[in-house]
């Protein structure tokens, strides 16, 4: 992804969350030659080529946000992020998780359950909209099925929430409702 000088909100956020995702790993660098025509960062799967103006600025609007801080060394400057920064990207991880809805099924439904005290019910009420955003069958209020393996993702998710504690996750190869199962998650097209 080449970005543009003209941030247009996606870019934007693809930006921050390339720069604070290489923060956190420790590997993100501004060199101060102004021959250096642009900054590779590799984060997961993705290589993003930005021209180090537009990585500058973006860095600078991190900084002012207090998402990062910057230290001079003889090479440049070094990116760390900080406790804010850290949050925030987090919180951009939770608005783009998706679930796998393709590839050979194995015939095992994945259910997550959940017993979330009612003191804590504001996040037990986001845990089930953040559950059925994400296509997840709901079987009872506090029982959700899917049918490819999301163990990692629902396990951030309540990890997000800070509920991991009062849930569960269970494979199960039978259950009394796998027709209706079935019949949701074809025509949902993720069977």
């Amino acid at each position: 992804m080449l970005a543009k000088s003209r941030f247009h909100k996606p870019v934007e956020e693809k930006f921050a969350e390339t720069i604070l995702a290489a923060a956190l790993g420790g590997i993100a660098m501004v060199s101060p030659v102004a021959a250096v025509v642009g900054v590779f960062a590799v984060v997961g799967a993705g290589h993003y080529l930005f021209r180090q103006k537009d990585f500058n600025h973006e860095v600078r609007r991190l900084k002012r946000k207090g998402y990062v801080a910057l230290t001079k060394t003889e090479n440049g400057w070094i990116v760390r992020i900080l406790n804010k920064g850290k949050a925030r990207y987090r919180k951009i991880q939770m608005s783009n998780l998706q679930l796998a809805k393709s590839g050979e099924w194995d015939r095992k439904w994945r259910l997550f359950i959940f017993d979330i005290p009612e003191d804590m019910r504001h996040e037990r009420d986001y845990l089930r909209r953040k559950l059925k955003q994400l296509d997840l069958y709901n079987i009872q209020r506090s029982v959700f099925a899917y049918p490819f393996d999301c163990r990692k993702e629902l396990s951030f998710v309540a990890d997000y929430y800070n509920i991991e504690k009062y849930t569960t996750y269970a494979e199960v190869s039978y259950t009394d409702i796998d027709k209706e199962l079935k019949r949701h998650f074809t025509a949902k097209k993720i069977l």
